[in-house]
């Protein structure tokens, strides 16, 4: 098979005038845009940093509603009943539900002072549909159109975070119930028979 090279001579002169012409007049903008375009570092620096805050604000709530309830159900295992078991795992549900809440609070607050929404009941709709995983309620403008994706990856991380714990809590909760209809212990001297 023969080498063919490219000979710049074979083409007619004004098909290279008209390249070089037209490669002369990219300017660095259109590059930068094409980059840009290609790779939207902007909106991806942002909802990164905003999916990085959102996580460790995820991690330091988790720890604290974690170690009430680990500190509740061990005081209820000496002198619980039914119902203070109940409420503590109905009260621990509920803190997991408003740290989800406050979740998309922080997710809308980027949004408005990121100047991306400029309402707070749009950008917590906008904020709350990315994050729950049920997709844009409407477009952001083509510069930010990285953001929703990336709410959704952190409603992701966070709501599967929270359901480990809240199968931990399921367990606790169901041997602190069993415990508590077991009653007390009883003490070897109730069982012994005296004659």
């Amino acid at each position: 098979m023969a080498d063919t090279k490219f000979d710049s001579d074979s083409l007619p002169n004004e098909v290279v005038s008209t390249a070089a012409s037209e490669l002369s007049n990219l300017s660095p903008t259109q590059f930068e845009n094409a980059l840009t375009q290609a790779l939207p570092l902007p909106d991806i620096m942002f909802g990164g940093a905003v999916l990085v805050f959102v996580i460790m604000f995820h991690a330091f709530w988790i720890r604290i509603i974690t170690g009430s309830f680990l500190k509740r159900s061990t005081a209820l295992r000496s002198h619980g009943s039914l119902w203070r078991a109940d409420l503590l795992f109905t009260l621990t549900v509920m803190m997991l539900l408003a740290l989800h809440l406050a979740e998309v609070v922080v997710w809308s607050a980027a949004l408005i002072f990121g100047d991306i929404i400029g309402e707070w009941s749009t950008a917590a709709y906008f904020a709350a549909n990315c994050y729950t995983a049920l997709g844009e309620p409407f477009s952001l403008p083509r510069a930010w159109r990285m953001v929703p994706p990336i709410i959704g990856m952190s409603g992701i991380f966070t709501f599967a975070w929270t359901a480990s714990v809240l199968v931990n809590f399921v367990a606790r909760y169901n041997d602190l119930r069993a415990h508590v209809l077991a009653g007390p212990p009883r003490s070897q001297d109730e069982h012994t028979v005296r004659p």
